[in-house]
């Protein structure tokens, strides 16, 4: 037994190292994904280690938890600003997956339109669906732009402030918009994307090649600028640190804060985000109520600090 219970102290060990510094391939991205999961799993394990006495599986599973746990170990101390120690303007930001087959139009636009955002993405957004938020955002969002597909990656946005230069820009096959929102603080450089989920290896080199394509093109613009979108993609990936190094981005997510799947926060992930440039403050960050959506939508509240010479 001794044996046995050392060999699989060693495997939980480097089941741990391979989530904490996942291979180039697929699969290792989707289990890296359940990080916290796995973390709790352990900790499961180090009870049980620990009430039944097994002190290789107590020590292994504790050391394992803790090396995945650095992925995500600042949310342990991080926390938004005081909205009132900063000078600026604030503004909100919402982005919602509506899911193509949802067909309960109107429940998502209420909570789109109950959290008073500025700006608000939506994506899977086929012709159904834009003739819906048309109708029931116009009036309170005069500023809008879509492309609509029937697959799965239409992508569409509302804004109180008028836009410039907007536009479908395809960093592969897929659309993303990119446009200058006329803030009342200045011009915001804004882009939003729906990237290929990681379900072949073939589509997680295509992803991944699509967030180092936006990376680059958000670090060409300078002043204020926001990413926002489904990027398939959870907030502790070595993808997305390079992502926002390369973009020159903070993440607004502060918490473990999971936007899919709606029906079990259990299992979810952290898959959509929003990016802010460093001359923005996010006061605060967070899921919205349930939608019929398989994904829970996500807004944040910013403030746009009146510093000059950011890139």
């Amino acid at each position: 037994m001794p044996k046995f219970e050392k060999i699989s102290a060693a495997l939980l060990f480097a089941f741990a190292l391979l989530v904490r510094f996942p291979l180039d391939y697929f699969l290792f991205d989707i289990v890296h994904s359940f990080a916290v999961q796995i973390v709790v799993l352990y900790l499961c394990v180090a009870i049980l280690s620990f009430i039944w006495q097994k002190k290789w599986l107590l020590t292994s599973s504790i050391l394992s938890s803790v090396l995945i746990s650095t992925l995500f170990i600042q949310w342990f101390w991080q926390s938004h600003p005081d909205p009132k120690n900063l000078q600026g303007t604030a503004f909100k930001v919402a982005h919602f997956n509506v899911w193509k087959r949802n067909t309960q139009h109107q429940k998502v636009i209420t909570v789109a339109k109950n959290t008073e955002a500025d700006i608000i993405s939506f994506e899977e957004v086929n012709d159904r669906w834009w003739r819906a938020l048309k109708k029931g955002l116009e009036s309170t969002y005069p500023y809008q732009y879509v492309v609509t597909r029937d697959d799965n990656f239409g992508i569409a946005m509302f804004s109180k402030f008028e836009m410039q230069n907007t536009q479908a820009r395809y960093f592969s096959d897929l659309p993303s918009i990119t446009t200058t929102i006329d803030m009342p603080f200045g011009q915001l450089h804004w882009v939003s994307s729906h990237v290929l989920p990681p379900k072949n290896n073939e589509w997680y080199q295509r992803r991944n090649s699509d967030l180092v394509k936006i990376a680059a093109y958000m670090k060409g613009k300078k002043g204020y600028k926001l990413a926002v979108g489904d990027y398939n993609i959870v907030s502790w990936s070595p993808v997305i640190q390079r992502f926002k190094k390369t973009a020159n981005l903070l993440d607004s997510r502060r918490e473990f804060s999971p936007s899919y799947p709606a029906w079990s926060w259990l299992l979810g992930v952290p898959i959509d985000h929003i990016f802010h440039s460093l001359n923005i403050q996010c006061l605060s960050f967070g899921t919205t109520e349930t939608t019929p959506s398989d994904h829970w939508g996500i807004v944040g509240q910013y403030k746009a600090i009146l510093i000059t010479n950011y890139e």
